[in-house]
């Protein structure tokens, strides 16, 4: 088990590089930071946001990352190794206002790395495409803070969760409404597609996750098990292991084929608000409420 300290708030938001060499975080101070998880060491701290950054992503092709901030703003940076055995080189892109929507509460990437998809505080979403940031697709339907926002493996489907219970999902390419998920009492507050696209995990407040089916949109399973808020779920590359992390200060990993929970770890992090996997599900992070991230073997 590996502790990264560096931060000096609670830890809201993580994100492995591609290649898992890379871990990105973001948080109440106001900063984002790269770790190199070889050597278990910070090595760039960017400093310019003005409030708690909430989001950071990895585009797929390792040449992006993005991040978003509850100032109304996310960042784009262009990134790139000098050597396959270098850490990352930065070459400072623009930062993007994305005005009077009650800040930026999550984003994510699209497969393809083509798009990138912005949840908003005003219930608001904006999706945008590389070649054309300055003129994004605005999706409407949500009526309080978007929390989370993932694109299907596939690209072709986006989901959406927000304050107002609901899960929904939209064509990704023309931002058409197409299901709406009801099922949760309380804030939605994490997304996660399986692998092979079929189902959707979706974790909130009242200390549920829940599984869909996503031809049918109908729920199959309820995960009990966590005590407080769900903030984060995220399935192994198998597909039938998930893992989440909430505030009632643990990580639990379920087998999603029988709901039963397989097990659950307590980091002694505090409330823990974020968890990343990484690409080849080897590997684990976790970000807490005393400002530490834990990095952990799944095996």
């Amino acid at each position: 088990m590996l502790i990264l300290r560096g931060h000096t708030g609670p830890v809201r938001c993580l994100a492995y590089s591609p290649d898992g060499r890379t871990l990105a975080s973001g948080g109440d101070d106001k900063t984002v930071k790269l770790w190199d998880l070889l050597h278990g060491r910070e090595y760039h701290t960017i400093e310019d946001d003005e409030d708690c950054v909430r989001a950071v992503a990895f585009a797929p092709n390792e040449e992006m990352m993005a991040w978003g901030s509850w100032d109304d703003s996310f960042s784009l940076s262009k990134i790139r190794r000098a050597n396959p055995n270098r850490r990352f080189l930065f070459r400072r892109g623009g930062r993007l206002p994305v005005l009077n929507v009650g800040g930026v509460w999550s984003l994510a990437f699209a497969p393809d790395g083509l798009s990138l998809v912005v949840g908003c505080g005003n219930g608001s979403v904006k999706l945008y495409w590389m070649r054309e940031m300055w003129k994004p697709r605005t999706l409407t339907g949500h009526d309080w803070p978007v929390n989370a926002v993932i694109f299907s493996p596939d690209g072709r489907l986006l989901a959406t969760g927000s304050h107002d219970r609901t899960v929904r999902l939209w064509d990704a390419d023309w931002g058409r409404g197409k299901k709406i998920l009801t099922g949760h009492s309380d804030w939605v507050c994490c997304l996660a597609f399986s692998p092979d696209g079929r189902t959707l995990a979706s974790g909130g407040d009242d200390a549920t996750i829940r599984l869909w089916d996503i031809a049918s949109g109908k729920e199959k399973t309820i995960l009990h098990g966590h005590t407080a808020s769900v903030r984060q779920v995220t399935f192994a590359p198998d597909g039938r292991t998930l893992t989440s992390a909430s505030w009632d200060e643990t990580v639990c990993v379920w087998d999603v084929t029988t709901g039963c929970q397989r097990a659950a770890f307590n980091w002694k992090i505090g409330r823990v608000h974020c968890l990343a996997l990484a690409p080849d599900g080897m590997t684990a992070a976790a970000g807490g409420h005393d400002h530490s991230i834990v990095v952990w073997d799944v095996e």
